[in-house]
């Protein structure tokens, strides 16, 4: 079985499919992904073969910007409609539909697997009479994102041939969704089946020395952005402050992007690092401080671990929705970010046993949820019953 495979470029939305494909690949399939060239050396260390094909952030931005103003007007809560059909409907689909018709014509799939912000190989699999579906890294759009999206996909499926699509047909025969049941944001589709979230790593970063003796004596409290330029924007210096105030130990990542003059002055039980393995911390770990980015919230759920969330953008506020909703985290508003907030905040999540009771009982939940392994069959009777 030939499997193709489309992203748009960043770790988030790559890692969602990794563990499926590499189950697929594991299993004797030949697997060929196609995402942006920034994010080609990655996908090639996941050990999978890829092309490039499609816009870059940077250069999404870019057309993007002259539409920011308005998105940003709007309440956190209300952007992600604007944002999600212009960065992925409107601007990225087209280019990635022309950078995937020669994969196409080449590679000939018996069947399409595309991450939910990659929208070109939808209408391309459709019109070709190849099964296709959608993997999910967080819960399902607004319902305010819903007449945004399809008015903005609906001239790539018209350049296929193809009416204005209904968001099953975007969906495709399959919609894996990674959320718990505590979490709910379950698209209201039957193609919906529920996937685990498994986390994956591309290469094998060495656990430094030092992380052994964190949280031994006193707490662990990590702090995150994740990877991108965006987590810049997270309230660095008020949490790092708070931090210094608790009896706890910490450890800060701050990506590659992030000025570390940016903190302030750091107090000496905290810890700032570039980077360190996540799953090494989050076994140390009594608290995860994030942006609520999808890598990074089911990361910490899966582990059982009350959270501290301050959302920037993208999926993030309906994240950080969920994940208070369900009673394992509290989320920082806006007017919530400073050193006092925060560390009124993260004393809640250490003293109060529901947090640790209720994220115990979603880390069950996610535990009992079909791995992507189990999910290959799924896969495979999509492909014996389109007759490939």
């Amino acid at each position: 079985m030939r499997v193709l495979a489309t992203s748009t470029p960043g770790a988030g939305h790559i890692n969602a499919l990794a563990p499926l494909l590499a189950a697929l690949q594991h299993a004797g399939h030949e697997v060929l992904v196609v995402t942006a060239a920034e994010s080609v050396d990655y996908v090639s260390r996941a050990g999978f073969a890829v092309r490039a094909g499609g816009l870059g952030v940077v250069e999404r931005r870019k057309v993007f910007e002259p539409r920011l103003p308005e998105v940003m007007a709007l309440p956190p809560r209300q952007r992600r409609g604007l944002f999600f059909s212009g960065f992925f409907a409107d601007i990225a689909a087209p280019v990635m539909r022309v950078a995937l018709e020669p994969t196409f014509a080449e590679f000939s799939p018996d069947v399409v697997i595309h991450e939910i912000g990659e929208l070109a190989a939808a209408p391309m699999a459709a019109a070709r009479g190849i099964p296709h579906v959608t993997v999910a890294f967080s819960g399902s759009l607004p319902e305010s994102a819903h007449a945004p999206l399809i008015s903005a996909i609906t001239p790539v499926w018209s350049a296929e041939g193809l009416p204005a699509p209904t968001l099953d047909d975007i969906r495709g025969a399959v919609f894996f969704h990674p959320f718990p049941p505590s979490f709910g944001q379950v698209p209201a589709s039957d193609r919906v089946r529920p996937m685990r979230a498994v986390g994956f790593a591309t290469d094998d970063a060495a656990v430094p020395s030092w992380l052994a003796a964190s949280g031994s004596a006193r707490p662990l409290i990590y702090m995150t952005a994740g990877t991108e330029r965006a987590g810049a924007g997270a309230p660095w210096a008020a949490g790092v402050a708070a931090l210094g105030s608790l009896d706890v130990d910490a450890i800060a990542t701050i990506g590659a992007h992030l000025d570390v003059a940016d903190l302030g002055e750091v107090p000496p039980n905290v810890r700032i690092e570039r980077f360190v393995p996540y799953q090494a911390i989050l076994e140390r770990a009594a608290v995860v401080m994030s942006h609520a980015g999808a890598g990074s919230l089911l990361g910490a759920a899966r582990q059982g671990l009350p959270q501290l969330l301050y959302p920037l953008g993208a999926d993030q506020w309906e994240n950080a929705d969920a994940a208070s909703g369900a009673g394992v985290a509290l989320t920082c508003e806006l007017d919530q970010r400073s050193t006092d907030d925060i560390r009124g905040l993260l004393e809640q999540l250490l003293h109060s046993s529901s947090f640790t009771s209720a994220a115990t009982d979603v880390a069950a939940e996610i535990a009992a949820m079909p791995a992507p392994a189990e999910h290959v069959a799924t896969i495979e009777a999509l492909v014996g019953s389109s007759g490939a």
